[in-house]
């Protein structure tokens, strides 16, 4: 009888201590898990967030050295003035300048992104120096212009030591999805000016 009382108290006390600590200490050691993985989680979106703001600083260094706005009215873009400063240099004979209407666009790559692109055609005879001169008068304008073609010609009413050529040039300059035309038709002959050398 002596023999069974220590075997009931340890009974006893697996019972009430020992079975539920051990089936306690089990659901810890799962939620410690899911804890342990929330965290885990967690750091991995702040290493994500720090590589993301990395990128966002690189694009804004980018920005800054290689990129061009984009201007909310015509008249703000800087092309057709540009052209018409270009066509008063020396080697430059002739000029004219066509712009079309506005057109809505998608920016591609950037869901929802839209803008406006104007057409501008011109016509050109001088030097290739003068001309390729004018081509990279635009290129370092502030707003956005893209060259679409370049196509040269041998001029056959200039004599040959001039080196004459006619160009013809057609740009895209981009506006930002708010711009409207202007009032004043921009579609006229700009900086017409002939002359011989």
């Amino acid at each position: 009888m002596t023999a069974w009382v220590p075997l009931a108290i340890a009974l006893a006390l697996l019972g009430l201590f020992i079975v539920p600590n051990y089936l306690r200490a089990g659901a810890w050691k799962q939620e410690a898990n899911s804890y342990r993985a929330v965290a885990n989680e967690s750091a991995a979106r702040q290493d994500g967030l720090i590589e993301i703001q990395h990128d966002v600083d690189r694009l804004r260094t980018e920005l800054v050295q290689r990129g061009r706005v984009l201007p909310n009215t015509p008249d703000k873009g800087g092309l057709l003035t540009s052209l018409a400063r270009a066509a008063d240099n020396k080697g430059v004979y002739t000029h004219q300048s066509k712009s079309g209407k506005l057109a809505p666009m998608d920016i591609p790559g950037v869901q929802g992104g839209k803008a406006m692109r104007r057409t501008v055609d011109v016509q050109m005879t001088g030097t290739f120096d003068s001309l390729f001169g004018a081509v990279r008068a635009t290129e370092n304008l502030k707003s956005l212009v893209t060259v679409r073609s370049i196509e040269f010609a041998c001029n056959p009413n200039a004599p040959q030591v001039n080196s004459v050529i006619d160009a013809s040039f057609t740009f895209d300059e981009y506006f930002t999805d708010r711009a409207v035309d202007a009032n004043v038709s921009t579609s006229a002959p700009r900086g017409v000016k002939n002359g011989s050398k």
